[in-house]
This record gives structure tokens, C-alpha cells and sequence, in this order.
């Protein structure tokens, strides 16, 4: 071995005749490793003039997870802080230490990183929440390994994981459909975020399956095509019911039919997504689209220790799939089913 080259795992693997995986548990300390093998690999390594990393580095690299937030899912009632929150309390259990950074709307835009990208001690990142593609550009340019949450993006080679957002927004809508209320429009810009866009799929791919005709007028604007949320304003022809992209604008469309003087469920059923919307749906009785969040960041997590072990890992993307919640909002008269 030339004294000028550096000594990598690969060539203590193809001395043994062992994988790289091996090698690296056994320089780690990490369990899957025999004894015997373990202190073969060390001896090997030594002699071959292997570079041991310092526990401590190795560690803080194990054990540091950054978490990115785009500014405009920031508020307070935000569904992605609650995430992060849960997967907090999940990296702690699994020895991992989360730091979050709130990109800003400006460097999102403009493709620039955040300061904990430079941080020698951060090599994984999960990033909540869809962002745009300059972001996501630069991301991929810093070799870090990053998976996606609640988003993916078939142009980017990350791995993501994501609800069943079709599946979600195709049972919501069969839900109000099978009560008899079939004259239905959809809260929420599609043009915002994947997320949104594949609900609405769901929405209109149920009422294709039941030939039902759908205006485009029926598309209710909650936020604009940035994400930043708006005032919803009331269709001139009101329809039996409404399909919410989201808890939060399933709450805010409630609250601007009872100032008009609309009884929900009575005078119009309303149906929202996540099952989240902080403590403002305590008593309104939302029903909704639960979305398996404790599933999705398990995915997350098992992922990071799948790399940890593995660099070259690759898991594509996984699906979680939730279930409906049905509480008062989306009954017909206010009433169960019999």
C-alpha cells in the first residue's frame, strides 16, 4: 500500500475479504461484529496504516440530525413544529440530538444554505415540509444525506417519506359522497405543494370513478401559490359540502360559514386533513384524515440508522398510510350514521 494513499474501509474489507458494512461496525464499536473478527479488522487496519477517527467525532457525527422548516410552515399553529416536536422526543430515545434551522422565505428562493450545513458534525438532514427547487439544488450540491418529509421530488435523488395523500383525499371525499352529499368543492391551492396537489387528486379522482362533473370554480384558494396563507373567501353558490386540504383551513373555512350564518354540519358538512389544528378545533368537532406521523418519522429515523451503518443506503420513498377520523363536522344533519 503506497504510503501516499490514504487507507479507507474498502481496502481493510477487500484485505479480510468482508464487507464494508463489517468493518465499519467493527472500527465503531457498534454490535453485529464477532469478537475474534472484530480485533482481526483492528490488527489489519493498524498495519495497514488506517487513520482512526476519534470516538468523540465519530459520535457527534452519529448523533447530530438536522431539521430544516421552511419560514412560511412557521406559525402558531404550526403542523410541522408539532413534527418536529414528536421527532425530537424519538431521536432522544435513539441516542440522536435534533437541531433545527428556519430557512428563510429570501435564501428558500435564492438556493441559500443554512449556517448548520457547514457544521463538520452534521451529515444527515430531514427537511418537514415541501421546499422550493433552488433549495433543493444547492442540498443536493452539499453531498449531505438529507430525506424528505411529507414531499418528495422524482428530480432529486433524496429519499423521502411521505402520507397517502391520494389514498387520504380519495376516502375523505367517498366519506361525504356516501351520505348524499355529492355537490362538493375543495379548499385548498393545489399549485402550492405536492402535498396538497396529490390530495386533490384523490378528491378528483373519487368523483371521476362516480362520473360527476367538477367546475374548476369549486377550488377554493387558502394560501397563495408561496405557501403564505390568505382569507378564505366564500364560494357565491354554496355548495352541500366542502373537502379541506388541511385542519388549519378546514377550522378557518368553519369559522368564516358561522359568521355568514351557516350551521356545519347542518347547512353544510366540512372534512379536513392531518388531524391537526392546535387548540382551536377542541370544540368544533373536526372530522378528519389522520395522518400516521409517529409511522412517518419511525421512517425517518430507521432510514438515518440504515446510513449510519450503510453510506451508500438507499431506501426511496415510503408511504405511510393514515386513517379517517369521524367526528361532527362531516355527518349529514349533525347526525350519525345508522
Amino acid at each position: 500500500m503506497p504510503q501516499n494513499k490514504k487507507v479507507t474501509m474498502k481496502d481493510i474489507a477487500e484485505k479480510l475479504d468482508v464487507s464494508i458494512v463489517t468493518v465499519s461496525k467493527a472500527l465503531a464499536g457498534k454490535e453485529g461484529v464477532g469478537d475474534k473478527l472484530r480485533e482481526e479488522i483492528k490488527e489489519v487496519a493498524t498495519q495497514l496504516g488506517y487513520v482512526f477517527k476519534k470516538n468523540t467525532d465519530a459520535e457527534l457525527v452519529n448523533k447530530n440530525i438536522g431539521v430544516l422548516i421552511a419560514e412560511r410552515f412557521v406559525g402558531d399553529e404550526s403542523f410541522y413544529l408539532s413534527v418536529y416536536q414528536k421527532l425530537l422526543l424519538e431521536m432522544t430515545q435513539r441516542g440522536m440530538i435534533g437541531i433545527l434551522e428556519v430557512i428563510r422565505t429570501d435564501d428558500e428562493n435564492e438556493g441559500n444554505l443554512p449556517s448548520l450545513i457547514s457544521l463538520s458534525t452534521v451529515e444527515h438532514l430531514i427537511v418537514l415540509g415541501e421546499m422550493k427547487r433552488p433549495f433543493l439544488e444547492s442540498l443536493e450540491k452539499s453531498g449531505k444525506n438529507v430525506i424528505l418529509f411529507d414531499f418528495e421530488n422524482e428530480d432529486f435523488d433524496f429519499d423521502a417519506v411521505v402520507g397517502d395523500n391520494v389514498n387520504g383525499g380519495y376516502l375523505m371525499t367517498r366519506y361525504l359522497y356516501k351520505q348524499g352529499i355529492t355537490d362538493l368543492a375543495f379548499v385548498g391551492n393545489y399549485k402550492s405543494t405536492r402535498s396538497i396537489l396529490d390530495r386533490y387528486l384523490g378528491f378528483r379522482k373519487y368523483l371521476i370513478m362516480k362520473d360527476e362533473k367538477f367546475d374548476e370554480k369549486n377550488v377554493i384558494m387558502d394560501r397563495l401559490d408561496d405557501g403564505l396563507h390568505i382569507d378564505i373567501v366564500l364560494p357565491k353558490r354554496m355548495p352541500q359540502g366542502f373537502v379541506c386540504n388541511c385542519d388549519i383551513s378546514a377550522v378557518k373555512l368553519i369559522k368564516a360559514l358561522e359568521e355568514k350564518g351557516y350551521r356545519v354540519p347542518e347547512d353544510v358538512a366540512v372534512v379536513g386533513y392531518d388531524d391537526f389544528a392546535g387548540a382551536s378545533n377542541e370544540n368544533i368537532g373536526l372530522t378528519t384524515y389522520r395522518v400516521n406521523t409517529e409511522e412517518m418519522i419511525y421512517q425517518c429515523i430507521n432510514i438515518i440508522e440504515q446510513r449510519l451503518q450503510n453510506p451508500d443506503y438507499r431506501h426511496g420513498t415510503s408511504v405511510s398510510y393514515g386513517r379517517l377520523i369521524e367526528r361532527k363536522t362531516g355527518l349529514r344533519n349533525g347526525k350519525p350514521r345508522s
